[in-house]
């Protein structure tokens, strides 16, 4: 479950989640903001998703560590937004994860007008793409459309699979067959992406409904009842950690990574 060591020295991050709005992508960005945290790494949190906003949910705007809102859906101000927290990014030397909630137009006309990864070499800054996709064939798809149109094209890009959007009454096991099985999947790794799995997390409903973080649940925290998860609950959380640190703590993610 242990991350990095707080505070060790690592290059600063710019991530921005691809993808659907049901994949689960706030729900790995609200993984990384923690697991960023945790290791004494400062991240500012962008919730682009005026119309379903998780992350501010977690984060409430204008708390410590809050999340960032634009003031409204329209292509034009989450334009403007996109830039503030950028300029907030490199003048506080921040690592910066951005959930657009599945629409990337904004994100696309504002590289059209200014390469975002290009910027970002130029302050030295890491840009990262993280693509989330569960089993069906449509979601990855979608996922190769927005790679291909190169709307933010960087030389470090994960490919997430969401266990948790297997059918009920299947297992996870060769959940992602078909995937793994399309000509694209080839087209992707050759551009240096890395496949990560998420695996099905049991107890997060509730996890959520006592407003805990993930290692808060774990390490025994009081919910918002007074009382903290019962020990299967937490067990079950630690796996679920475990598993996902046992991906991204070595090889590429350990740079990748804020």
């Amino acid at each position: 479950m242990e991350t990095t060591s707080p505070g060790e020295d690592r290059q600063l991050v710019l991530a921005v989640r691809h993808g659907r709005g049901r994949t689960g992508g706030s729900t790995f960005a609200d993984y990384l903001i923690q697991r960023t945290r945790r290791g004494g790494r400062e991240i500012i949190v962008g919730d682009g998703d005026r119309r379903n906003a998780t992350l501010a949910g977690f984060y409430p705007p204008g708390t410590e560590g809050g999340a960032h809102q634009p003031p409204s859906d329209q292509t034009p101000d989450v334009k403007d937004w996109i830039g503030q927290l950028v300029g907030k990014m490199v003048e506080e030397r921040s690592s910066l994860i951005f959930d657009l909630g599945g629409g990337d137009q904004a994100l696309a006309e504002f590289c059209r007008e200014l390469s975002l990864s290009e910027f970002c070499a130029s302050v030295g800054v890491a840009p990262l793409s993280i693509y989330m996709t569960g089993p069906e064939v449509e979601d990855f798809e979608h996922i190769v459309t927005i790679h291909r149109s190169k709307v933010f094209e960087t030389e470090r890009s994960m490919l997430v699979f969401n266990e948790s959007l297997v059918r009920a009454g299947k297992t996870p096991r060769g959940a992602f067959d078909a995937i793994m099985e399309r000509p694209e999947i080839l087209e992707l790794m050759e551009t240096g992406m890395e496949i990560v799995v998420m695996p099905r997390i049991i107890h997060i409903a509730e996890v959520r409904k006592a407003g805990l973080g993930f290692y808060e649940a774990v390490e025994g925290k009081a919910g918002r009842d007074g009382k903290p998860l019962d020990p299967l609950k937490r067990f079950s959380i630690k796996t679920w950690l475990d598993r996902m640190e046992a991906q991204l703590s070595s090889g590429k993610f350990r740079e990748w990574l804020p």
